[in-house]
């Protein structure tokens, strides 16, 4: 009997982060073009987010920065990508908007930062990309200061359903050509000390969703 290609295990994570960087290094010249139909939904989540004008942000897995735009000029801003093509771009986004942007080249898996770093760390389009996320939210959770705020923003499955037919044909060609559609946000949080306060959809038709979690006890839980 043939195997479900979905039910394959994933690709070795030193492979799959090696195809990550490079397919998004050939993405970058185009990479606004495509993510034009998520810009709403990441205006939502940061307006959601509400960050203090003095918060010192962390954008991991900054992409072009397309962030930014949303953000005070007065926040104190650090970047990191680990597509340098893409940390370029973040730059010249800044330097555009009047920001100035602490840009780095960088692994979210393994941040080059210390703890309580920061107040806010954004994982926007990020967590149904890399091959390991629960390793990216235990890094942004040590970053983070006491009480410290993440938003994500991303496509999950919702608590309790099961993928449609479409989503799990179509997800091992989407794994390796853009993200997993598959993967669910609460597991990830459970190994953690972050924990959901808000969570709510936020665009196309309900495929992406804006969540807030918060380090230190309280909220929905993971």
């Amino acid at each position: 009997m043939p195997t479900d290609p979905t039910d394959l295990p994933p690709p070795p994570r030193t492979w799959a982060r090696w195809w990550n960087r490079t397919r998004y290094r050939l993405y970058a010249p185009v990479y606004d073009a495509l993510a034009w139909p998520m810009e709403r939904g990441r205006r939502r989540a940061i307006e959601w987010l509400d960050p203090a004008p003095n918060a010192r942000i962390l954008l991991s897995g900054c992409g072009t920065g397309l962030d930014l735009r949303y953000l005070s000029p007065e926040t104190p801003i650090t970047a990191l990508d680990a597509v340098p093509a893409m940390v370029r771009r973040t730059e010249a986004r800044a330097r555009t908007l009047g920001l100035t942007v602490d840009a780095h080249v960088g692994d979210a898996h393994a941040l080059p930062f210390e703890e309580d770093a920061f107040d806010v760390v954004l994982l926007h389009l990020l967590l149904s990309v890399l091959p390991d996320p629960e390793a990216v939210l235990a890094e942004a959770a040590r970053v983070l200061a006491p009480g410290g705020r993440v938003s994500i923003y991303d496509k999950f499955l919702p608590p309790d359903t099961s993928p449609s037919l479409p989503r799990r044909a179509l997800n091992p060609a989407a794994r390796v050509l853009v993200s997993d559609f598959n993967r669910r946000l609460r597991p990830m949080l459970a190994g953690t000390d972050l924990h959901l306060v808000a969570h709510r959809d936020a665009g196309l038709w309900g495929l992406y969703t804006a969540s807030v979690v918060r380090l230190g006890p309280g909220g929905q839980g993971g």
